[in-house]
């Protein structure tokens, strides 16, 4: 009789973040300030609007040091010129000098009548160097200067999420869609929230939300797909992942995904179809070969199915699932000796359902 196999469904982390690195941004993105006439700033002395362009100039043209010594030399004519301690902080992030770039920040914060700019790329700045702490105070700053943009909110939300504190997390979305009610992503990572706690039905009620505020919003599509393959609806599961994969085809993450939810359905061939598409995508995709493997063993192919635990053991040698996949088709291939290494393996590597097999077999 076949035994129990593992599949990975999915490894994706659902919030809007390019790259799990970067913020989120859209129209936020760091812009240079160009210089002002003197009828917009008040009278500013030739030299120090003279240095200050110059330093625009450089900045635009990526000369990032020669901007900076131009910015600092305006800032030594007029200490309070808000603008040049904002375009300065530009050139310090792209050249990695990230306190300096957050202390130039705080002074155009301090300087400009609109300081609510230097927060937010303050706490941007926090926030991709993983401080987060300092990040929710300086979006709370950002807040209390321009409590209607939403976008603050939304980045604490995220910042939460990371944390783990969901409940924190869904408070700031929620702000956020009070503000904005058909902000897509606030939507979906509400979502993700809401299922991170166990509440499925509330997470597809807003993943459908999202994908309804924005149709092409594909890792909402590919959310929605989890949480309805959670919800065992899995035709409609179906739907959704297909909907994310006509969106971006070439996603390995909801190609895989879509594949342990045909292999749910027991359309072990279309997952493997899947699998293989993953892979094509993503040679490295460790799970993916896992989850091949364990489509393989229901088709009863399990010389197959044991390269294929093997090549994700290659790339994972800590993945316990594939050493118990691959005990499987081992067993099944007559090496109870292969299985039962593979099995205490498992075992070792916390897997639960390992101790059966052993038990049932290797005693």
């Amino acid at each position: 009789m076949m035994k129990s196999i593992f599949i990975i469904p999915f490894l994706f982390f659902s919030l809007i973040l390019a790259g799990q690195t970067d913020p989120p941004q859209s129209d936020e993105e760091l812009k240079v300030v160009k210089a002002l006439g003197a009828d917009t700033l008040g009278y500013i002395d030739p030299d120090v609007l003279k240095s200050y362009n110059m330093g625009v100039e450089y900045l635009k043209a990526g000369n990032l040091q020669q901007s900076i010594e131009a910015f600092n030399q305006t800032i030594a004519m007029k200490k309070d010129f808000s603008k040049a301690y904002y375009n300065r902080a530009i050139a310090e992030k792209q050249l990695g000098q990230y306190d300096a770039a957050v202390n130039d920040f705080i002074k155009f914060a301090e300087y400009d009548t609109l300081p609510v700019e230097g927060y937010y790329q303050a706490a941007l700045i926090y926030y991709e160097t993983s401080r987060h702490d300092e990040s929710i105070a300086m979006l709370d700053k950002a807040i209390k200067a321009d409590h209607t943009n939403e976008r603050y909110n939304y980045q604490k939300g995220v910042i939460f999420y990371l944390l783990e504190d969901y409940d924190a997390a869904i408070e700031e979305f929620t702000t956020t869609l009070q503000k904005k009610p058909d902000d897509a992503y606030a939507l979906n990572d509400r979502g993700s929230c809401k299922r991170s706690k166990g509440d499925i039905q509330g997470a597809i009620y807003d993943y459908e939300k999202a994908v309804e505020a924005n149709p092409n919003l594909a890792i909402a599509w590919n959310n929605l797909g989890s949480a309805r393959r959670e919800f065992k609806s899995y035709a409609e599961a179906n739907d959704a992942y297909n909907k994310a994969i006509l969106l971006n085809p070439n996603n390995a993450i909801f190609l895989n995904n879509r594949g342990y939810n045909y292999y749910l359905l027991g359309q072990f061939n279309q997952a493997i179809k899947d699998f293989d598409k993953a892979i094509a995508l993503k040679a490295d995709y460790a799970f993916a070969y896992n989850n091949k493997s364990a489509a393989l063993l229901k088709l009863d192919q399990f010389d197959d199915a044991s390269a294929q635990a093997s090549k994700s053991i290659n790339l994972m040698p800590n993945n316990g699932y594939a050493y118990l996949n691959r005990g499987i088709a081992r067993e099944m291939l007559r090496d109870k000796k292969g299985a039962c290494e593979d099995w205490h393996k498992a075992e070792e590597l916390g897997v639960i359902s390992a101790t059966a097999h052993i038990s049932n077999t290797c005693n």
